[in-house]
């Protein structure tokens, strides 16, 4: 169970308390990513993220930050995506306040100095380089690109490019932050073992100063599909990487649910459809699994593996073929029941964490400014049916809206196009 609490000038509290743990996290959410950026902002919101531990007005040495963080024995971390970044500190209970008071100093007081940008701007482009050597990362990426073009937001990769992330000035860090970290735009989270009052009324002493103002919202969004698309990325590799799947569901989607049980059926766990062929029977991938991903304003529906080279068009093919058996002959009561009790099985287990709840509150906070109990949650999966099932399978999985990204050493997509017609 959690508590929400708006204050006046539209900043967000929730509070989650737990029994049974010794730790508690903090997790401060913005509701701005790269889909809020401008074509010469790209990559500002994850820069920005880092800029964020360089030092502060009473913290003005990045190594009293990092010295800081350590001496509280934390887990800390930051992260960036298309629509929200989040700013976490997880610690024992006794060190709750001053968790607190670092997070919220770092939020509204970071320096954002010219000398600690530039001593930055080649860090991030290391961890470009790393993002590109890490094939399972990169194809999702590539699939982005397929999808949505270097034209919107919804294409490009939120780290930004090396020429932005070189380019950026002092002046563009500052007007973005006065921006969007707003307190309309902000969510405070806490999970796990503390005080509910007292902590509530620190928070709101804490983060009350927000700036007030409104953020600039996502940017423009279109998507329209009429054919099959493949692309084909050249890249050296000791195995093939692909991604098949379709145009899935926007977060807001009352089958939103469905699709995340339809995906489970298909490749959420060892008894999926997916792991059963590609891997048991046929022998072909190590990894393979389906999942569906949601924002505010689209969906993708994917199945992931890595195969080796000479074996791409067989497991293409054998997953075109799942996606087909499911569409056009459903699935059985006993296998929609195993995969609703393996979902809430892991469920309850990830959320023995104060981190997990944590996260867990956040992201549906920014993305539908209404998180659901668990209770609620499992409400909705029991609640799915095998017509259910069969009606988002034939609603997603479309052969003119099927996708298929292949990151390795391949040049001809000639080769793998006609798998894609197979789906008719």
């Amino acid at each position: 169970m959690f508590k929400k609490i708006i204050l006046p000038n539209g900043l967000r509290i929730l509070t989650a308390p737990m029994k049974g743990t010794n730790t508690v996290t903090v997790l401060v959410m913005c509701a701005t990513g790269s889909d809020n950026e401008t074509e010469n902002e790209r990559g500002i919101s994850h820069f920005l993220e880092h800029m964020f531990f360089k030092g502060t007005r009473k913290r003005p040495d990045p190594r009293i930050i990092k010295h800081e963080l350590d001496s509280m024995g934390s887990v800390s971390n930051a992260f960036t995506s298309h629509e929200y970044t989040g700013y976490f500190i997880k610690v024992g209970y006794v060190h709750l306040d001053q968790a607190l008071d670092l997070l919220s100093d770092i939020y509204s007081n970071s320096l954002l100095s010219a000398k600690e940008i530039n001593r930055e701007r080649q860090v991030i482009v290391e961890e470009m380089h790393m993002y590109l050597d890490t094939p399972m990362r990169y194809v999702a990426q590539v699939y982005e690109e397929l999808l949505y073009g270097d034209t919107q937001n919804a294409g490009w990769d939120v780290i930004g490019t090396e020429k932005h992330i070189r380019g950026f000035t002092p002046q563009q860090f500052q007007n973005y932050f006065k921006n969007q970290y707003t307190s309309k735009n902000t969510a405070i989270i806490v999970a796990g073992n503390f005080d509910e009052g007292k902590t509530t009324k620190k928070v709101k002493k804490l983060f009350g100063g927000v700036r007030s103002g409104t953020p600039k919202p996502v940017c423009a969004f279109s998507e329209s599909q009429k054919k099959p698309a493949i692309k084909i990325h050249f890249k050296k590799t000791d195995q093939s990487h692909i991604l098949v799947g379709f145009r899935g569901l926007p977060i807001h989607s009352k089958d939103r649910y469905v699709a995340d049980m339809l995906a489970t059926i298909l490749g959420g766990n060892w008894s999926a459809r997916m792991w059963d062929v590609v891997r048991d029977r046929l022998g072909l991938a190590y990894s393979v699994h389906t999942s569906s991903d949601n924002y505010s304003n689209r969906g993708d529906f994917t199945t992931y593996a890595g195969v080796a080279h000479e074996n791409v068009e067989k497991a293409v093919k054998a997953i075109i073929g799942e996606y087909k058996k499911i569409r056009d002959a459903g699935v059985t009561i006993k296998e929609l029941k195993r995969a609703k009790d393996s979902v809430k099985g892991h469920t309850l287990i990830a959320l023995e964490s104060s981190s997990s709840v944590a996260n867990f509150v956040g992201a549906e906070e920014i993305l539908t400014e209404r998180p659901m109990t668990i209770e609620e949650v499992f409400k909705k999966i029991d609640a799915i049916t095998i017509s259910d099932i069969s009606v988002i399978a034939k609603k997603l999985i479309r052969a003119e809206t099927l996708n298929c990204v292949v990151l390795g050493p391949h040049k001809n997509e000639e080769v793998f196009k006609k798998l894609l017609y197979a789906l008719h």
